[in-house]
C-alpha cells in the first residue's frame, strides 16, 4: 500500500490564513444557493477549519450542523481549538459517517490528492442523503496556460511527476517558480474526466463553474486569468456541484 503524506507540515507554516480565495468565495455562494435551514454539511479536507468558521458566520441564521474530517494531525488540532466538531480522516480508507448523514458535502482542492478518486465519490455518494449535494473545487488539466505549456514540452502547472521537487519538468518556468515544495498533486482531471466519474458513483445533474488560480499565478495575470474563467474549459480552477 502507498503511504499517504502529510505535506501539511510544510504548507501549514507557510499561508496567509485570512485570505479567502475566489473559488472558495464561488462555493459559499453555491452552497447558500442550495442549503436550508438545519442542513448538515460535513467539510472534507477543512485543515484548520478556516471554511468551517466562515459558513458558521455567513449562514449562522440557518442553524447548520457543520462537521470537518482532515488527514492532517496539526490542522485536526487546531480546528479543535476553534470549538469544531473535527476528526482526523485517511480518506483513502473510506468517510468513517453512516449512510444517508448529510445534506451538502464540501470538498476544496482534495480530490486531485487521492490515489483512488472512484472510492471517495462513492463513499461521498453513501453518505450523502438523497436530493444532497456535493460542491468540490480541483486544478483543470485544460487550463489555458497549460494549453500553451504543452505544445512548448513544459510539464503542465498542477501535475507534479516528483515527490520531491515541483521544479521537475517545469523548463524555463523554474525561474519564476518562488517554492519547489510539492503539495501532493497525484492525478489532474479535466471536466469530461469528472463528469465521467461523477456517472459512474451515481451522481445527476452535474455542472461545472470557472474560478481563478489567485493563489498561485503573478498579479500581472490574473485578469487574463480572470477572462478565461468565465469558460469552464480553459479556466485555471474548477468548481463541481452535482446531486445525489
Amino acid at each position: 500500500m502507498v503511504k499517504t503524506i502529510d505535506y501539511y507540515d510544510y504548507w501549514n507554516k507557510n499561508r496567509d490564513n485570512k485570505v479567502i480565495w475566489q473559488r472558495e468565495k464561488l462555493a459559499l455562494k453555491i452552497i447558500g444557493n442550495i442549503l436550508k435551514d438545519k442542513d448538515k454539511i460535513l467539510d472534507i479536507a477543512c485543515g484548520n477549519g478556516k471554511f468551517m468558521r466562515i459558513m458558521f458566520n455567513k449562514f449562522k441564521n440557518k442553524n447548520l450542523e457543520i462537521k470537518g474530517i482532515d488527514y492532517s494531525e496539526v490542522e485536526v488540532k487546531e480546528a479543535k481549538s476553534h470549538g469544531l466538531d473535527v476528526k482526523r480522516v485517511n480518506l483513502e480508507e473510506g468517510i468513517p459517517f453512516d449512510n444517508n448523514s448529510f445534506d451538502i458535502i464540501y470538498a476544496g482542492e482534495i480530490i486531485e490528492h487521492l490515489y483512488n478518486a472512484d472510492y471517495f465519490l462513492s463513499e461521498v455518494n453513501r453518505i450523502l442523503k438523497k436530493g444532497g449535494h456535493i460542491v468540490f473545487s480541483t486544478p483543470n488539466l485544460c487550463a489555458w496556460f497549460n494549453r500553451i505549456f504543452m505544445p512548448l514540452g513544459i510539464q503542465p502547472l498542477f501535475l507534479e511527476p516528483s515527490t520531491k521537487s515541483k521544479l521537475v519538468g517545469a523548463g524555463v518556468l523554474k525561474r519564476f517558480k518562488k517554492e519547489s515544495q510539492p503539495v501532493g498533486h497525484i492525478r489532474i482531471f479535466t471536466i469530461a474526466a469528472l463528469k465521467d466519474m461523477l456517472k459512474m458513483n451515481n451522481f445527476r445533474n452535474i455542472s461545472v463553474k470557472g474560478a481563478l488560480y489567485d493563489e498561485g499565478l503573478p498579479k500581472s495575470l490574473l485578469f487574463i486569468d480572470k477572462i478565461f474563467s468565465f469558460e469552464p474549459r480553459l479556466a485555471s480552477n474548477l468548481l463541481v456541484i452535482a446531486k445525489k
